[in-house]
C-alpha cells in the first residue's frame, strides 16, 4: 500500500473517465475517499463500486463546482462521513472549441467558473484543513494544452494554463504547514470527452497518435499511476511541479 490507513481522499469529477481511475486507484492503495460530480445519484454509484471492488470505505455526493456553498458542504460531508481529507485531486473540468472572435464572454466565464474558480475553491476549502494537520497532498489536473497554442481553445488552453500557476503559487504558500501541491498535465487520454471532442473519426484518432513518440493514445491509468506517485511518501520532496503524462506529444509540436 502507498497510501496510510488513516488517508482520506477527495477526487473532483470522478464518476467517469481520468478521475473515476483516479479515484479507484487510491482506494486501492488505501485510502478512504470521497466521489464527486455533478450527478450525486452516479457518484453514489461509482463510491459504492470502488468500496465493492477494494474493500475502502468510499461515499459519493453531488458538487457543483460553480457554487461555493456546495464546494463547503462536500467538504462538511467528507470530515463527517470519513474524516478530514489529506488527499485532494481536482480533476474536474469542462472542455470548449471555439474560435476566440466568436467566443462568448458567457463561453469564457462558463469554463473559468469550473476549472479555475472551483480548483481554486477547493483547494482553499481543503488546504486550510490541511494547513491545520499540517499534513496533506494537492493535485491538480491540467493539460498539455497548458505548454501548447492549439486554434479553437482560447479558454480551454488559458484555463489549464491559470491551474499551473495556481498550483505553483499554493505550493509555496502551504509548503510551511507541510502541504505539497503538483500539477499533472495530460495530453490526448482515451476517454468519453476526448472522444467526443476531438478524436471524433478513425483519421483523427490515427493524425494525434502520430503526434506522440509511444504512437498510442494515453489511458486514464496512465495519468492515475502519475498522481499515487505524487501523493503518496515517494514524493515528499517534490512540489510546486507541472508533470506532462502525454507520451512524447509535446515533443512533436
Amino acid at each position: 500500500m502507498l497510501l496510510a490507513g488513516d488517508d482520506v481522499a477527495v477526487v473532483t469529477g470522478a464518476t467517469r473517465g481520468i478521475g473515476r481511475e483516479i479515484a479507484r486507484a487510491l482506494a486501492r492503495e488505501g485510502a478512504r475517499l470521497l466521489v464527486t460530480g455533478r450527478d450525486g445519484h452516479r457518484a453514489g454509484e461509482v463510491a459504492a463500486e470502488i468500496a465493492a471492488e477494494t474493500g475502502r470505505e468510499a461515499a459519493g455526493v453531488a458538487l457543483d463546482l460553480r457554487s461555493e456553498e456546495q464546494v463547503a458542504a462536500a467538504v462538511r460531508a467528507c470530515r463527517e462521513r470519513l474524516g478530514d481529507p489529506t488527499v485532494l485531486v481536482n480533476n474536474a473540468g469542462v472542455y470548449l472549441s471555439r474560435p476566440l472572435l466568436e467566443m462568448t464572454r458567457r463561453d469564457w466565464e462558463e469554463l473559468f467558473a469550473v476549472n479555475v474558480t472551483g480548483t481554486f475553491l477547493m483547494t482553499r476549502e481543503v488546504g486550510r484543513i490541511m494547513s491545520v494537520r499540517r499534513r496533506g497532498r494537492i493535485v491538480n489536473i491540467s493539460s498539455c494544452s497548458a505548454r501548447k497554442a492549439d486554434p479553437g481553445q482560447a479558454a480551454y488552453n488559458a484555463s489549464k494554463s491559470a491551474i499551473v500557476g495556481l498550483t505553483r503559487v499554493t505550493a509555496l504558500e502551504l509548503g510551511r504547514q507541510g502541504v505539497t501541491c503538483n500539477a499533472v498535465l495530460p495530453g490526448a487520454t482515451d476517454t468519453e470527452m476526448i472522444r467526443s471532442s476531438f478524436l471524433t473519426t478513425p483519421g483523427a484518432e490515427r493524425e494525434w497518435i502520430e503526434r506522440t513518440a509511444l504512437k498510442r493514445l494515453g489511458r486514464p491509468e496512465d495519468v492515475a499511476r502519475v498522481v499515487l506517485f505524487l501523493v503518496s511518501p515517494l514524493a515528499g520532496h517534490v512540489t510546486g511541479e507541472s508533470i506532462v503524462v502525454s507520451g512524447g506529444e509535446l515533443m512533436t509540436q
